[in-house]
């Protein structure tokens, strides 16, 4: 039998507003395609949002509600995915737990470590199952970087050095955005340090950061930032990246990963193929994973999700094991604020694993 299923936020993670430009289906349309769910209502704060799902089919107008507390309480579901902004996710988890309800929310868990904390506790008194859609592990670059390392295949690895240049200097996005502190860091530092932590199964323990703004941004405060960090067995991470780069035509994404016995190296926008290893002393790349056609960036995406939503499913009905629970995700917030705490204080801050 489906899990009855409903969503708070329908923006355009969950439902894109040009489908056919999108890079991803969207949750909408991911529950729809699912043999394990079924999508019984949604909640937003905007009228447009709600007349979206409607107009495209998805569901009746009486299973659409503006008040998160009335589509609980009116509504018989078992399952949530929240997707609105990370400032809400602390009090919408909350709720949803008070509901008995499993959680899928998408990343970051929250955005204060200390409210995190305060709900890995309640968690630990309840039967829910919370899981963190941290998509950059289930996409190919990470599953198979994971296991090249893992097993063995690059020895022990020395450092990595990781770009992303972005522009995100963009008239038509909402104000909000312009106004959110260290965007690069809460909207895309978050994939990025989890991917770190996922592909080493290792933790970062310490962090030095920097931050700059270029003076066309539009944005309120720093759009770049450096981070020098160390994981506990030692692998060094160097992490630099802007939003307000004016360049629309170099890949966004550059990942390269030293280790004894040869090179990893990645180019992409959202971490999609090819992947290329340089054997130790050699001059040639040799290609782990090609990019093809099931490996562009919206079929990534997609892939990606779909595997989120099906261990979803099976970590409530099967108890198999979570990509990413929500203890698991709370350790890359801990990350997240002690790269905050340095930006603010400029001084090497340790993180307690």
């Amino acid at each position: 039998m489906k899990i009855k299923i409903v969503i708070t936020g329908i923006g355009n993670r969950s439902l894109p507003n040009q489908p056919e430009s999108s890079n991803w289906d969207g949750w909408v349309e991911q529950i729809h395609k699912s043999n394990h769910f079924e999508l019984v209502a949604v909640h937003d704060t905007s009228e447009e949002s709600l007349k979206k799902i409607v107009d495209r089919g998805y569901l009746k107008q009486e299973n659409t509600f503006k008040d998160f507390s009335q589509m609980l309480s009116k509504t018989e579901c078992e399952a949530i995915i929240i997707s609105n902004p990370a400032e809400f996710h602390y009090e919408t988890i909350n709720k949803a737990l008070n509901d008995n309800l499993n959680i899928l929310v998408e990343k970051p868990l929250v955005t204060n470590l200390s409210h995190g904390i305060e709900l890995i506790n309640q968690i630990k008194k309840k039967s829910s199952t919370v899981l963190v859609a941290q998509n950059w592990r289930t996409k190919d670059v990470g599953q198979i970087l994971r296991k090249y390392i893992q097993n063995g295949r690059l020895g022990k690895v020395g450092q990595i050095f990781f770009r992303y240049i972005r522009n995100r200097e963009n008239p038509n996005y909402p104000d909000y955005i312009f106004d959110e502190e260290y965007p690069l860091l809460y909207a895309m530092g978050i994939h990025h340090i989890d991917f770190f932590r996922y592909i080493l199964n290792d933790e970062i323990v310490s962090v030095s950061a920097s931050s700059f703004k270029p003076p066309w941004s539009m944005y309120s405060s720093d759009t770049g930032i450096n981070l020098f960090m160390k994981t506990s067995s030692k692998i060094i991470i160097n992490y630099m990246g802007t939003i307000s780069s004016l360049n629309n035509a170099i890949l966004q994404e550059s990942l390269i990963i030293d280790a004894e016995l040869g090179t990893i190296v990645n180019d992409s926008n959202w971490s999609e193929p090819p992947i290329y290893l340089i054997s130790k002393r050699s001059d040639e790349k040799e290609s782990i994973l090609i990019n093809n056609s099931n490996n562009k960036v919206k079929n990534q995406y997609d892939k990606s999700d779909k595997e989120i939503l099906n261990n979803f499913f099976h970590v409530i009905r099967n108890k198999q094991e979570p990509i990413c629970d929500a203890e698991d995700a709370l350790k890359s917030i801990s990350v997240l604020e002690a790269c905050r705490e340095s930006l603010e204080t400029n001084h090497i801050v340790n993180i307690n694993t």
